[in-house]
């Protein structure tokens, strides 16, 4: 399991991206799956950030986005395969919040969320 990004929730992408302190942004997306635009950026540090704009009532974030305004979403963790994502969540005793879809700002890659007993939201980006 290796750290990938950090996503927030924003109402406006392209006025959040104006504030954001980065390196280089690396894609801009409109997801159909998660009905959001999403954007990666590389910061600093080797990781990632996203950004993830909520289209209408039916994105995933939605909701968060009315409850909290921006905000800090989840942290991001690839794994290599669904046999290391099934040690983890066995290990950690997840709590599956969605199951693996195709990303398109991940080349298709599936991803999954779940939630730690802290109620933290994870995200796994699965490399295989």
């Amino acid at each position: 399991m290796i750290f990938h990004h950090s996503g927030f929730v924003v109402k406006d992408l392209a006025r959040s991206e104006k504030n954001l302190i980065y390196q280089e942004k690396l894609k801009e997306v409109i997801d159909p799956v998660q009905q959001a635009r999403l954007s990666l950026y590389t910061n600093f540090s080797g990781g990632h950030i996203e950004l993830i704009e909520p289209l209408n009532d039916q994105a995933y974030t939605w909701e968060a986005l009315q409850k909290k305004g921006n905000h800090f979403h989840h942290f991001c963790y690839t794994v290599a395969n669904a046999t290391e994502l099934n040690t983890i969540i066995e290990k950690y005793r997840l709590i599956e919040v969605l199951k693996p879809v195709p990303a398109i700002l991940f080349d298709n890659k599936l991803v999954c969320f779940y939630y730690s007993r802290n109620k933290e939201l994870i995200e796994f980006l699965i490399e295989d």
